[in-house]
């Protein structure tokens, strides 16, 4: 099985889970690139994977069952899916099982797809960071990531956007740690070179992620919300 990042937008990553010529799309922002690639590699599109409802995620679905009709995966926020999930569900594609987490806070019916040791996390967790919370509902997002934390250290992290940087420019105010000044390095130097920084791990996010070295829900409100303000 082979993930690949598709530039989308400003700064968002479409993925691509390919086997055996076949692909499932995660988020499809826009299309046009997507088709494209479809077309030159003779993809054939299983299913379409949605995180949440916003339109930076689902932009270019319409377009895209259009040319490629596919069944399309998401919690019923998204007004567009036509197999609704909200966590717990298992489903089968590409011949692999893939697991839904419910990731609520970012918006309020967010979800995840983990396969193996991928997890494609849309806004909920970015390198160095979580996504904002657009629900106002910081217990619940801090929930979320106090679940996320559970997982092996090894999980791979595909986060729907190149935060990366801006990122860690500020979370080594916070943390002030080895470990966060050499992926701050590591990190820079990918982006001069136009390069993708993602994915990420559950074990290096444990050591460099102000969010999930926080351990109280008081303190992850009062740093989410200062982080906000920038």
């Amino acid at each position: 099985m082979n993930i690949i990042p598709v530039p989308a937008l400003s700064d968002n990553y479409i993925w691509l889970i390919e086997k055996e010529n076949k692909i499932l799309v995660v988020d499809p922002g826009e299309s046009d690139l997507l088709l494209d690639i479809m077309a030159a590699k003779g993809y054939t599109l299983e299913a379409v994977l949605l995180t949440h409802w916003h339109p930076d995620h689902t932009g270019g679905v319409e377009k895209l069952v259009q040319h490629h009709p596919a069944p399309i995966y998401g919690p019923a926020e998204t007004k567009i899916a036509t197999n609704i999930v909200q966590g717990g569900e298992t489903l089968s594609l590409l011949g692999e099982t893939f697991r839904v987490m419910a990731t609520p806070g970012h918006t309020e019916e967010h979800v995840a797809y983990l396969q193996g040791n991928d997890l494609f996390i849309g806004d909920t967790l970015f390198l160095s960071s979580c996504g904002r919370v657009f629900t106002g509902d910081y217990k619940s997002m801090f929930e979320t990531l106090q679940k996320l934390k559970t997982l092996d250290d090894d999980v791979k992290i595909y986060s729907a956007h190149e935060y990366s940087l801006s990122n860690l420019e500020q979370s080594v105010k916070y943390l002030q740690n080895d470990a966060t000044r050499k992926e701050l390095e590591r990190v820079r130097k990918l982006r001069e070179e136009g390069k993708v920084t993602l994915p990420t791990t559950m074990g290096k996010e444990k050591q460099i992620n102000p969010f999930l070295v926080i351990d109280t829900q008081d303190e992850f409100t009062r740093y989410r919300k200062e982080r906000d303000r920038g």
